[in-house]
């Protein structure tokens, strides 16, 4: 049994700026105060409450572990782990003004306090138990949500709300009703917020009945314990908190002061498919990890031996894994990197592209934005005795969702280890002694988190290797380049999940006339909409933006800032294709590689279907082949 010591709350904070708070029945705490910067090898924690969660500041307690809590501070229970930040008010409510505590202060509600006194010092986790007098939180946690977005907040833990209670709101409404639509809300936010994990308080407290007051919410000094030690569960729970940390950076070195890169080859090169083959996986020491890619570190993966001698390019797939930040990956040769992205990274969301990328002495460097875990899988080279590049108006293959003017009769949903043969060699317009496609790779309408590889034929066992990756409810796209089979076909591995599957194929490699071969190029910014005075000016939905460009190229093209979900379509400016090349969401950026000539015009032009800012970078160019 816990002994209590009751105790007013006072205005007096700790280094860890602890702050105190509650519903109208309770005690007046403190305002809030920001605290000093946390340690990089502690992870910062934010609580923000009402008076559910004031119950931690306001009593002390004695128990076997009292002498390693300063002060018996049932908030120490999360400061002697987290670096904690603490600011529970009573009446506190989420975004309306909130009501008068019972000393006549009003709190500051949530949404404006981690816009003004708390912003940028939130730390890696926001735990939320606030909301109880709130007639309705409908609206409230998608804002406070995009605000903690916006700032970076790797998780935003949300204590849902006590249902077996006899509470008056202060309008006199019986609160157990609101509470139970309050609770589906939440579900229902978490499936729009990767980020938001929705705590089950309510389950977990049901039946504990000396942790509460008469009217089933505010909590005696038992239930403060409880809370404190389920808040630090449910912490220890999500694996971001911990390995976001910079001290769980172990992988790569800080990025610093680079040597020039060699100068690109003038004479241009062919592509060598190979089996996709994983050179670099941070989660696995066996592969050169050592813990993730951390912000603003460098990776160089050393492919000696894993290509040929002459190589002087290699097309890689890279998929960022457990990101904890939004930001970007840059691949380039070591040396000076470019201030060019090659993939844009979310939290929440597993992200996979292609980058070809020249090398210094055959070594490729990834460059990380943000922290995050980093697999990459190499799919081939370009050496000058390789297949040359024969560029195709993008043409639909695949899509198992039906239609017509398909090249292939292949419908239906595709489900976790199911694999689809798609015959491309003599079919279409690619010949039959062609030796590697490039596609496009579409996961379609996944009714949850999905992923595919795509590799040469005839189906078999699949390698160790992925090529695109997507979420629950979200359309997901990737250029892949893939050696064609000894039977012509390549194949496609559901390695999980299920959804439908769109394959469209943008060119073919091997011999014949009219080969292009490729030269890299330093990657240089062609388009940004985002700048003030471009000419192209920010896209709406529908509107097509445009670039002059000399002659075939390799393009990593990112939609960012999009309103909403949607697709990029990329095409020679004039022509009529419309062949999805990036599926966007709203507040997510997101980027893909194309090879793609100019239109009659001398342009290269971008359709969004939903308004989103559109990005181009040049990687490379494809020159014709000697005769």
């Amino acid at each position: 049994m816990i002994a209590a010591r009751a105790r007013r709350p006072t205005r007096a904070l700790g280094a860890a700026a602890l702050v105190v708070s509650a519903l109208a029945s309770a005690l007046i705490p403190a305002a809030a105060h920001p605290a000093a910067a946390a340690s990089p090898a502690i992870p910062r924690v934010t609580l923000i409450g009402d008076s559910t969660m004031a119950a931690m500041e306001w009593y002390t307690y004695d128990d076997e572990d009292a002498d390693t809590i300063a002060d018996d501070d049932i908030r120490g229970i999360v400061a002697a782990k987290y670096d904690l930040q603490f600011s529970a008010e009573s009446c506190r409510r989420l975004v309306n003004p909130s009501c008068m505590g019972r000393f006549g202060e009003r709190p500051v509600s949530v949404l404006p306090l981690i816009q003004s006194t708390l912003s940028g010092t939130l730390g890696d986790a926001l735990v939320v138990m606030a909301g109880y007098d709130d007639s309705s939180i409908a609206g409230g946690v998608d804002a406070i949500m995009a605000e903690a977005e916006r700032q970076g907040v790797n998780d935003v833990l949300w204590l849902n709300y006590r249902t077996a209670t006899t509470y008056l709101l202060p309008n006199r409404t019986a609160a157990a009703t609101v509470y139970q639509g309050n609770n589906l809300q939440l579900q229902q936010a978490a499936a729009r917020h990767p980020r938001l994990h929705v705590i089950d308080w309510n389950t977990y407290s049901n039946g504990r009945t000396t942790w509460f007051a008469s009217d089933g919410i505010h909590l005696t000094t038992d239930g403060a314990v409880g809370l404190a030690r389920f808040i630090v569960a449910s912490v220890d729970a999500q694996p971001t908190v911990s390995r976001c940390r910079a001290a769980a950076a172990h992988t790569g070195v800080p990025a610093g002061a680079e040597v020039a890169p060699p100068a690109a080859d003038s004479a241009g090169a062919g592509f060598e498919p190979i089996v996709p083959t994983r050179v670099l996986d941070t989660r696995d020491p066996a592969l050169g990890g050592g813990g993730n890619l951390g912000a603003g570190r460098t990776v160089a993966i050393d492919l000696h031996g894993d290509l040929p001698a002459t190589a002087t390019a290699a097309a890689l797939t890279v998929t960022a894994v457990d990101t904890c930040r939004p930001g970007y990956v840059t691949v380039f040769p070591c040396g000076a990197r470019p201030a060019t992205s090659s993939l844009n990274i979310e939290i929440g969301r597993t992200t996979a592209g292609v980058a070809i990328s020249a090398m210094t002495d055959q070594q490729v460097c990834l460059f990380a934005s943000s922290s995050t875990d980093l697999a990459v899988d190499l799919v081939g080279s370009f050496t000058p005795t390789g297949r040359a590049f024969h560029p195709l108006t993008p043409t639909r293959w695949v899509d198992t969702r039906g239609g017509t003017a398909l090249l292939t009769g292949i419908v239906g949903e595709r489900v976790a280890t199911s694999q689809t043969q798609v015959a491309v060699a003599g079919v279409g317009g690619v010949p039959a002694n062609a030796a590697a496609v490039w596609i496009n790779l579409t996961v379609a309408d996944p009714t949850e988190a999905t992923v595919l590889l795509a590799y040469p034929g005839p189906c078999g066992t699949a390698p160790l290797a992925s090529t695109v990756n997507a979420r629950a409810l979200r359309s997901a796209a990737s250029a892949a380049l893939v050696g064609i089979g000894r039977d012509g076909s390549i194949c496609v591995r559901t390695i999980s999940g299920r959804s439908q599957m769109v394959i469209d194929v943008a060119g073919w490699f091997g011999s014949g006339d009219g080969g292009l071969l490729y030269q890299a190029r330093p990657l240089i910014r062609l388009l940004d909409t985002r700048v003030p005075g471009s000419a192209s000016g920010a896209p709406a939905a529908g509107r097509e933006v445009s670039t002059p460009l000399g002659a075939v190229s390799l393009l990593n093209i990112a939609a960012v800032d999009s309103t909403g979900p949607g697709f990029v379509a990329v095409r020679p400016c004039g022509s009529s294709a419309v062949s999805s090349l990036i599926n966007s969401s709203a507040n997510e950026d997101t980027s893909n590689i194309t090879a793609v000539g100019p239109g009659a015009a001398g342009g290269v032009c971008a359709l969004t279907s939903n308004a989103a800012q559109v990005i181009i970078d040049l990687v490379g160019v494809f020159v014709p082949a000697a005769s």
